[in-house]
């Protein structure tokens, strides 16, 4: 036996802790007193526990023929890889095999041969997961174990515990012969594939106290048969596809039962009732599915309940006044139903930590958080919340302070308290804030100084209120903060330039309030880790910040609309690492002047440029450093456009840009909520640069606007993605390319041009767009020779003229052949 452990150590690699240092020849006879290793009295091996010690090898190293007394092996917690050996079935004193988290090399097959081991009570082919918080637990190295569970294990009747959890490739049913496993009290199959529906059978396990089924693709309803098992005190059925009614008896034999999981199903109908009678819960999650109704009066009874979800339903009427019997929740979750009315059925529950009350119509005042002193997440925005905000001021008493805060989408008036800024663990929570935006009515934004004492804070959205003064330079000492979002307000002054000292920034948003001063004052160098700076509808003037350049990280630049002067910098040292990363570059509605400089047209990720409105003068340049515009790629994502998200966040994922922007086209301005990976854009009009259409924008993805002449160059055709394209107002002369009709445009305009002969019918390039694609101008355009162009009002053309002064009316197109010139007529 001491044999078989040398000849394992030496196949292994790597260990902790020097656990395994003494095993060596020297010392053979001692086996019994190696680490890790327990004798029985005839100096036989009967335990070896090599848990945690990140060992890299194989359990096919370990010779168990010599080892034939061996009733407890433990390999928890390393690295090994292969899979279980088949030979270990001839183990037959093994008792407890626990093979537990490994990583993603140790795979392959459960062998058959594990239902040969009959004195077998403890066999944990996976991971242990804890439920003893709110907050699931996902292992670092989950094993890659793959195929089905073996059907032999049921002959190991003496099983107490069986877990098969984090193999995240088992897959097929659960096999329904596991129902002679009489003796078993631990049965997990958490986190895998596993498929079918829950066998009736397992009604039959009637020791069992912890049945976890959670996170499979189970489907079909939940079977009645286990309602009866009398000794359960934790069940997990969550995140599956189980569906009809959760409970379809009035009662259980569930008095035991401790923890309850059901989110995430397919459960439809009221408020499981039998619920109410397991008196013994502590957690019960239900969120995520589609349960109607009102909550139970009798839910008080459940009195032991410590964390409570019920989010993410369609629940309706009022919280039943009992909640205050379960006074000791900490964790309470109501948010996204239909709930009306007060808070009020909370006012004894002075343990709560959590409140998640969103999303609701309740019409409570913030009174209630006079008795919730220890509350330390309270999300309660997107409601009808009314009154002041005096409340608040009780936050800054409590011990450790509230830490996420959301009130915002409520009817909540008046001064923001400046006891807020007593808060020092206050954080914020974005991921929220990307849902929302804010719209009450706070105001004056001369009370907060005291915010620049929170040192933790690392979100403040204070948006769409009716804040006024300056923005206070004391948020220069929040070191910590990631999102300042302060739009759509009404502050007057400067941007302080103690902002600089947030060097956590990465999102800057002050648009659209009455901002004035300059942007120079902030040195950007200091703001390395900015993505997205938005200033624009200010009243901003000045020079470009040249500092900015500095910004390795930037995605996003928005200085529109304000009153920005000068020429834009052309000393630009291209060579240096800098706005590599910049997607969007909008400088439109100012009064810079001169050439547009050399360095934007070198920008390797511009997607969107807008520099309209300007006096830019002089030549197109080489377009070939826009990579950016000739790489987009092509996925199944690109025909449904991208995912909608609110506008007071940027991410970045990869190469997407997920932002909420405002695209003006020729006077049409389109609001636009996407993932920027589609929408390749650039926007010169009504400059002052007048040059021939470049063949080079051939070569981009993307929307072109300008003072253009001569013919429309053959390679437009290969703009494959483009999804519109706007060249009214031009010089354009000569024939419309037959080549445009590849790319399938949703919006075309060519009106208030010179083309001439008839319109290309490839690809039904002629009937595919409305009349005013090509009218007015266009003299010398007719149609195709079968017959005329009629007129057809489309949503994207009706939404998207370009001049909003001209007159609009039915007009046709003569075909070719006949008179040369188009008829208007005045008509519906």
């Amino acid at each position: 036996e001491a044999n078989a452990l040398l000849q394992f150590k030496a196949e292994i690699e790597n260990y902790t802790d020097n656990a395994l240092d003494g095993w060596t020849t020297g010392n053979r006879s001692t086996y019994c007193l190696w680490t890790r290793v327990i004798c029985d009295d005839e100096l036989h091996v009967i335990s070896l526990n090599f848990s945690g010690l990140k060992m890299n090898g194989t359990l096919a190293s370990l010779e168990w023929g010599r080892l034939q007394r061996l009733q407890t092996l433990n390999v928890h917690d390393n690295f090994l890889f292969g899979g279980v050996p088949a030979e270990y079935g001839n183990m037959s004193s093994l008792r407890v095999f626990y093979i537990g988290e490994q990583g993603d090399f140790f795979n392959g097959f459960i062998p058959e041969e594990l239902g040969l081991i009959s004195e077998l009570e403890f066999l944990a082919l996976g991971t242990l997961f804890n439920f003893d918080s709110k907050q699931e637990y996902y292992p670092d190295r989950s094993n890659k174990m793959r195929g089905p569970i073996p059907k032999s294990i049921t002959n190991c009747t003496k099983l107490w515990y069986l877990d098969f959890s984090g193999n995240f490739y088992l897959t097929g049913p659960i096999p329904r012969e596991y129902r002679h496993l009489v003796n078993l009290e631990y049965l997990s199959f958490e986190q895998k594939n596993f498929t079918g529906s829950i066998p009736s059978e397992l009604g039959n396990l009637t020791m069992i106290k912890f049945l976890n089924l959670g996170n499979n693709a189970l489907e079909r309803e939940f079977p009645v048969e286990l309602a009866s098992l009398s000794e359960i005190e934790f069940l997990n059925v969550g995140t599956n596809f189980l569906t009809g009614s959760f409970l379809t008896v009035e009662s259980t034999s569930w008095s035991r039962l401790e923890k309850l999981f059901i989110g995430e199903n397919n459960f439809r109908g009221g408020f499981p009732r039998a619920v109410t009678a397991m008196t013994a819960l502590t957690m019960f999650y239900m969120s995520i599915k589609e349960f109607t109704g009102g909550l139970p009066e009798n839910l008080g009874q459940l009195a032991n309940l410590r964390h409570f979800s019920f989010g993410i339903n369609r629940l309706d009427g009022q919280l039943p006044d009992s909640l205050n019997n379960c006074t000791q929740l900490q964790t309470l979750d109501a948010a996204s139903n239909n709930f009306t009315g007060t808070l009020d059925p909370l006012r004894n529950l002075s343990l709560l930590v959590i409140l998640e009350s969103a999303n609701n119509r309740l019409t409570s005042t913030l009174d209630l958080l006079r008795s919730l002193s220890l509350l330390v997440y309270l999300y309660a925005d997107n409601n009808r919340l009314t009154g002041m905000l005096d409340p608040l001021r009780n936050l800054s008493m409590l011990s450790d302070g509230i830490r996420f805060l959301l009130l915002n989408d409520n009817d909540l008036r008046g001064h923001i308290p400046a006891e807020l800024g007593k808060l020092p663990n206050l954080l914020g929570r974005p991921e929220e804030y990307q849902r929302d935006q804010s719209e009450q009515q706070f105001s004056d934004m001369r009370n907060p100084p005291e915010f620049g004492s929170l040192e933790s804070l690392e979100y403040l959205g204070l948006h769409v209120n009716g804040l006024t003064g300056g923005t206070p330079p004391e948020l220069g000492r929040l070191q910590n903060m990631v999102y300042l979002i302060l739009h759509s307000n009404n502050p007057t002054g400067t941007n302080p330039a103690s902002l600089a000292n947030c060097r956590s920034l990465t999102n800057i948003r002050l648009s659209d309030s009455e901002l004035t001063g300059t942007v120079t004052q902030i040195d950007f160098l200091q703001l390395r880790s900015l993505e997205s700076f938005s200033v624009n509808g200010n009243q901003l003037g000045g020079e470009f910040p040249v500092s900015v350049y500095n910004c390795t990280d930037l995605k996003l630049l928005d200085l529109s609309s304000n009153e920005f002067l000068e020429e834009l910098p052309d000393n630009y040292e291209y060579s240096q690492p800098v706005l590599r990363d910049l997607r969007v570059l909008k400088l439109s509605s100012n009064k810079f002047g001169g050439r547009v400089p050399g360095w934007i047209w070198k920008l390797p990720e511009l997607q969107v440029l807008d520099l309209s409105h300007k006096s830019f003068t002089g030549v197109w340049p080489n377009l070939s450093g826009l990579e950016g515009f000739s790489r987009l790629e092509a996925s199944p994502a690109d025909a449904g456009g991208g995912s909608s998200v609110i506008d007071v966040r940027l991410e970045v994922e990869g190469r997407k840009l997920l932002e909420q922007m405002s695209i003006e086209a020729k006077g049409s301005r389109l609001e636009l909520e996407y993932v920027l990976e589609t929408l390749f854009s650039i926007d010169l009009s009504y400059n002052q640069l007048s040059v021939r259409l470049p063949y080079a924008l051939g070569e981009l993805r993307g929307l072109t606007y300008n003072n253009f002449s001569g013919e429309i160059p053959q390679v437009f055709g290969d703009l494959l993605r483009l999804h519109s394209l706007n060249l009214s107002a031009n010089y354009l002369t000569g024939k419309i390319p037959a080549v445009l009709s590849r790319p399938r445009l949703s919006f075309l305009n060519l009106s208030y041009n010179f083309h001439e002969d008839e319109i290309p019918t490839a690809n039904a390039f002629s009937t595919r767009y409305d009349i005013l694609s090509f009218k007015p101008g266009n003299d010398q355009l007719c149609g195709p020779r079968s017959r005329p162009l009629v007129r057809r009002k489309t949503a994207t053309q009706a939404e998207a003229r370009p001049y909003s002064g001209i007159r609009r009316s039915s007009s046709w197109m003569v075909h070719c052949g006949g008179s040369s010139k188009s008829e208007f007529r005045s008509g519906s």
